[in-house]
């Protein structure tokens, strides 16, 4: 069977790179599933999450803020990710917190630049908790 090999690469680090027979990942346009021999693709992400199958077949879950993806005719597919987190490396308990404080944040709207700061980070723990929550479900 072919496979792909996806790699995903943020400002920060690779995170990680693997052969997998199928990639699940929300784009600007919809969630959209990449298998094998697929036409090169060039396409914006959404926040959202990344799902692929490990070399046991069991889907694995990645919480991806914004990026591109690219996938060449070799079925080499990159994912360059503003932040991307593995919903196993996701400490709920933090994500719950930060949550907690950026909706306390968010009640105080006199400050703009501070609500847009708190809207951002209650974004971003919602969406992870959402990855942690769909990779334990999953395993």
């Amino acid at each position: 069977m072919n496979k792909l090999t996806l790699d995903i690469v943020t400002q920060e680090k690779r995170l990680l790179t693997v052969e997998t027979s199928r990639v699940t990942v929300e784009t600007t346009a919809g969630e959209i599933t990449i298998l094998a021999g697929h036409v090169p693709l060039l396409s914006r992400l959404s926040e959202g999450l990344l799902r692929y199958d490990d070399d046991k077949g069991v889907e694995q879950v990645v919480a991806i803020f914004g990026g591109f993806l690219e996938l060449n005719s070799e079925n080499s597919l990159s994912i360059l990710a503003d932040s991307a987190v593995r919903a196993e490396d996701i400490d709920e308990a933090r994500a719950i917190k930060a949550q907690e404080e950026a909706k306390v944040k968010m009640a105080d709207r006199g400050k703009e630049a501070e609500f847009a700061i708190a809207e951002a980070a209650l974004r971003k723990t919602m969406l992870e908790l959402k990855a942690a929550k769909y990779g334990k479900r999953s395993n």
